[in-house]
């Protein structure tokens, strides 16, 4: 596939590359965490996309910060006096994401699938400004995309220190590596790698 990703290519070829482990069990919000935190579920207290709620009882998706017991890096990046943009392709992820964030102007940070809900209060942008970038289907290809459209389209006047840009799983859950549904997703993300790093 790397025929497919010239420009990674070349990253990959004159930069670093490390391979690392991954959190388990293998699920969005965990890994997410992972990155994130730096630390492993067993720290952060992300242990799945769902838990028995203690309280309650009840089935519980794990998608309140309340359950995040680490601080992110990028909180941490923000405190410092960088500018953090973040944008995640699923909105269940998003308040994980943003813990810590204070929307004053240095960070925004919304999930492609409820753009249009976006707040300046609660994601540092205001949604109804991006209202004609209509939000794709989460079960497409199309949302993964939309995540680096809206994350390029900011840069100009955002002009973030730190970008975390979260996609889905869709395209590795329905292609194998070698269809044409992989490899296109593959360039498309080639293609906006070329303009974050222009």
């Amino acid at each position: 596939w790397w025929a497919h990703m010239p420009l990674l290519s070349r990253m990959l070829e004159h930069g670093t590359e490390h391979v690392v482990d991954g959190a388990m069990p293998s699920f969005t919000n965990p890994n997410n965490m992972s990155i994130i935190t730096g630390a492993p579920p067993s720290v952060h207290g992300i242990c799945g996309n769902y838990l028995i709620d203690p309280a309650s009882g009840a089935p519980t998706m794990m998608n309140s910060p309340a359950w995040l017991r680490a601080p992110t890096i990028l909180a941490a990046f923000q405190s410092a006096g960088a500018r953090v943009l973040v944008v995640t392709a699923k909105d269940k992820l998003r308040q994980l994401l943003g813990k810590g964030l204070v929307f004053d102007g240095s960070a925004i940070c919304f999930s492609t699938e409820r753009l249009a809900q976006a707040t300046l209060p609660d994601n540092g942008i205001d949604g109804s400004a991006l209202a004609h970038l209509q939000p794709a289907s989460v079960y497409s290809s199309e949302l993964s995309e939309a995540v680096f459209a809206r994350g390029v389209s900011l840069l100009p006047s955002h002009r973030p220190d730190f970008t975390y840009l979260s996609t889905t799983d869709y395209v590795q859950h329905k292609y194998a590596p070698e269809e044409d549904g992989a490899i296109a997703f593959y360039r498309m993300i080639d293609g906006y790698l070329g303009q974050l790093l222009a």
